[in-house]
């Protein structure tokens, strides 16, 4: 491995903006105004040029672009929406960029390829600072997780079906690969930083039989282990994912989901509602199941008659003592506190194939399940989730038996309240409108209010979608807020690929790809816009 360092900064005249200030009122959340603030546009030269956005909270934001076959662009804009700086770097030949990682200082950029042995990590510093390293780690490592902390790199992935987790120490140029999980059929499903305490938290799923649990091992950022975490399941549940939340120095709280232990098979898992289990110095102090028929708003997304059919099926199994199985999957956020309690949401999706079919208890088909990696040739006898397969840089499209992958579909999104002991309070639900991926990623936001309700919103087709909540209660289903374009006489006729992500304070990045037309006739763009709310 060896490092390459380019202190230069090239302001390069192929990346002009177009910016325009906009201080138009817009729609109210509740006394909140949503106002788009800036816009930016960067022309782009028919379909095949991309940005990779990467916020970097109150400091900006880093554009990501491949401007030849082995050279690559970034762009820093600061919270303006101004460009500091912009420099161009090389890629070794066939390398492709994978992922980026932001640790709170540096952000670092991943090129490789599939199932190869030769990596390439771009620091960046903030000033325009670039460092470039070549790594070597073992034979057919497919990577399934990417993140850093200072020059420490953490790599999750797969060597012949097999979990593994790699460090890398960038400044000592030192790998090693991390002890995992003893047992077998285990799968790594996710790789956190936290950036507060300086600590690694990686999530695996281990299955024997029908059962699955939860191990959490914790890693500072030299890859040493300082702590691991078991949790088992009720004899009738199975644990399927979770995520590790460090709420101080001694206590954590894991979220996932969970189903019904004879409801998983070799091939598939079924997922019935949200576990919380909350872990005080390493040992689980309580784990509470949440079944999604015990939300009052879960099944909104469904037409009034689907509705009633759903409650009069759950009343029917309460009656008996039993419940309504299921099979949906969530895509767990952050957790937000709120005076004392949590605040947890997330988006339900399925990932589509030829042949799909989403009913009201779920999945139809197994073709709709991420858990079914049977016929996907990646785990022949798990049925365990990691939703990273399915990442556009990885793995083929096509599946052994012809099956196409044609991305991610979401159904709806969910917030809810639970108390510090892991009692549901409060629930509601934003249905979403034709919204699909090929990456697995966060599509809505939550934001507090300061009087105590919740909002919560999405992009898509270059508007904003949005409802707010007190509680169980919808306040306000507002129409869609537009996101506004450069010139008043502008007529968007395209818009592909839009998000919104939250950026810091009260501030919102909305970006993506338009087509538009106006006075000055056709244009292509990415755009990025600063929305107040």
């Amino acid at each position: 491995m060896k490092a390459h360092k380019n202190k230069s900064i090239v302001d390069s005249p192929k990346w002009v903006f177009r910016i325009v200030l906009i201080a138009l009122l817009g729609a109210l959340l509740t006394g909140v105004q949503a106002q788009t603030i800036k816009r930016v546009e960067l022309p782009t030269v028919g379909t095949s040029e991309s940005y990779h956005t990467i916020s970097l909270g109150a400091r900006g934001v880093i554009l990501v672009s491949q401007i030849a076959k082995n050279a690559f662009n970034l762009q820093k804009l600061n919270s303006n929406l101004e460009r500091d700086w912009s420099i161009n770097g090389t890629i070794e030949e066939n390398l492709d960029f994978v992922k980026s990682s932001f640790d709170g200082q540096s952000v670092y950029l991943l090129f490789t390829r599939s199932r190869t042995d030769f990596y390439q990590v771009v620091k960046v510093g903030l000033a325009g600072y670039m460092e470039t390293f070549y790594l070597s780690s073992v034979d057919k490592f497919q990577i399934t997780d990417f993140q850093t902390l200072g020059y420490s790199v953490f790599m999750a992935g797969t060597v012949r079906d097999e979990p593994m987790l790699l460090y890398t120490n960038l400044a000592s140029k030192q790998s090693k690969v991390l002890a995992g999980v003893t047992q077998a059929n285990t799968v790594i499903q996710s790789v956190d930083v936290d950036t507060l305490h300086h600590l690694v938290n990686v999530c695996y799923a281990a299955r024997k039989g029908k059962e699955i649990k939860i191990i959490s091992r914790t890693f500072d950022e030299y890859g040493q282990a300082v702590g691991q975490v078991t949790i088992s399941p009720e004899p009738d549940y199975s644990l399927l994912n979770g995520r590790l939340f460090m709420l101080n120095d001694s206590t954590k709280l894991m979220i996932g989901t969970y189903g019904f232990r004879n409801m998983q098979g070799n091939n598939n898992s079924a997922s019935q509602g949200l576990f919380l289990s909350k872990i005080v110095y390493d040992e689980v102090e309580f784990t509470q199941y949440h079944s999604f028929t015990d939300f009052k708003n879960f099944f909104n997304f469904m037409s009034e008659r689907e509705q009633e059919r759903m409650q009069r099926k759950i009343e029917r199994k309460r009656e008996n003592g039993d419940d309504v199985k299921l099979n949906y999957r969530l895509l767990v956020h952050d957790i937000i506190e709120q005076n004392g309690n949590y605040l947890i949401s997330g988006e339900i999706f399925y990932p589509e194939y030829k042949n799909n079919n989403i009913g009201p208890y779920g999945m139809n088909s197994w073709w709709g399940s991420p858990m079914m990696y049977g016929g996907m040739g990646m785990y022949p006898t798990m049925g365990l989730l990691n939703p990273f397969y399915w990442d556009p840089w990885y793995g083929a499209r096509r599946m052994n038996n012809g099956q196409i992958f044609n991305g991610f579909v979401y159904t709806h999104a969910i917030v809810a309240g639970f108390t510090a002991k892991g009692d549901l309070i409060w629930d509601n639900s934003l249905a979403f409108e034709n919204v699909r991926s090929m990456e697995l990623k966060e599509k809505m936001r939550i934001k507090p209010n300061d009087d105590q309700t919740v909002s919560m919103f999405y992009s898509s087709r270059g508007a904003i979608k949005a409802k707010v909540f007190d509680r169980d209660k919808v306040l306000e289903d507002l129409r869609p807020i537009p996101i506004m374009t450069a010139d008043l006489g502008d007529k968007v006729r395209q818009t592909s690929t839009d998000e919104v992500v939250y950026w810091y304070d009260n501030f919102y990045l909305a970006f993506g790809y338009q087509r538009i037309t106006g006075d000055d006739g056709r244009r292509n763009v990415f755009y990025l816009n600063k929305i107040s709310f």
